[in-house]
């Protein structure tokens, strides 16, 4: 089969290599689509997977073979991947070096078959298309993402940053009740859909004061809630500038670089600020991921901006990771 395969730090070859054969409780997919994932920017750019592997775990698919033991799925059923897998704990720390590195995995997504244990995947519903079962993961994120801004009817929320994840994010929180959605985007492309999908105004940071703005249209007083989805150098330490005084700052990006914090920044405001962090996904909000895909609550293919074929994942994932260059939003693999 074919599948792009990383070499080194910031290369991957589509090459030819073996189909996996499914173990015991294993079934073999095919590959309708997989989702370019911000996790597999960062292992692609900074090395953190081992060369011979094969990346990608947003995928959706088709079963073609059962491995011994399978009972419960059947050749031809639509499947996606689950990402908890049964007995697993939530309060585990994990090492994702040691992980995307650990020769044993099994191949991922950008491939034209996986290999899936049966405890990871689930039947995609028939009211789910598969270019929306491979949105359903960064769905979950984002669905997580405001449970964790524990976001009040009357919030004023703003984000830093109009990537995909935050797009899902914008109609959420309306849909959660806040009361106006603020945004700081460059990008235009980025900037008009954060508008269409709901937030009252979008701001240009490189051509706007962006916190002296929605502060003032906050009464003085900034947003209950901020999240930052940007992952520039600066954009938490304005995060935690921007936020209201006892706010919510809900930080979903991860850092490449080492960033700037500047406390004087914001602790002379008296900010008493509450901060976490979006690491991880609960069965809950898959459920409510499910439920919001199936009764089409959130518009998640408005956030699809470009399908490729398997040979032009290098290429895109270059140009993913070139601001000046990415005008893309969402990005799906169709081997």
């Amino acid at each position: 089969m074919k599948a792009a395969v990383f070499k080194k730090t910031g290369f991957m070859a589509v090459e030819e290599i073996p189909t996996p054969v499914p173990r015991a409780n294993e079934v073999l997919v095919k590959i309708k689509y997989c989702g370019i994932c911000g996790t597999d920017l960062h292992n692609y750019s900074f090395g953190i997977t081992a060369p011979g592997r094969v990346l990608g775990h947003e995928w959706c698919g088709v079963i073609t073979e059962l491995g011994k033991g399978v009972k419960d799925f059947s050749m031809g059923d639509r499947v996606m991947l689950y990402k908890h897998e049964g007995g697993s704990s939530p309060r585990l720390r994990l090492n994702p070096r040691a992980s995307y590195s650990s020769p044993s995995r099994r191949t991922g997504a950008y491939a034209e078959y996986i290999a899936a244990s049966t405890s990871r995947i689930i039947r995609i519903p028939d009211e789910v298309s598969d270019k929306q079962a491979a949105t359903l993961e960064p769905l979950v994120a984002a669905i997580h993402a405001v449970r964790l801004g524990q976001i009040k009817i009357s919030d004023t929320v703003a984000f830093i940053g109009a990537g995909p994840i935050a797009l899902l994010m914008i109609q959420r929180v309306r849909q959660a009740g806040a009361r106006a959605v603020y945004v700081s985007e460059p990008a235009k492309e980025r900037a008009t859909k954060a508008a269409e999908l709901g937030a009252d105004q979008v701001f240009n940071p490189f051509e706007e004061d962006v916190i002296a703005e929605i502060v003032k249209l906050t009464g003085g007083k900034g947003p209950d809630i901020v999240y930052e989805c940007a992952a520039a150098k600066n954009t938490l330490n304005q995060a935690c500038q921007l936020v209201a005084r006892n706010g919510r700052v809900t930080c979903l990006a991860v850092y490449q670089e080492p960033i700037i914090l500047t406390p004087l920044d914001w602790y002379t405001m008296q900010p008493e600020i509450k901060f976490t962090t979006n690491g991880d996904s609960t069965p809950f909000d898959w459920e409510i991921g499910m439920e919001v895909m199936i009764k089409g609550q959130i518009d998640v293919e408005t956030t699809i901006s470009t399908i490729i074929p398997l040979h032009e994942i290098q290429e895109t994932f270059q140009t993913l990771l070139d601001p000046s260059k990415n005008t893309m939003l969402r990005v799906l693999v169709k081997p």
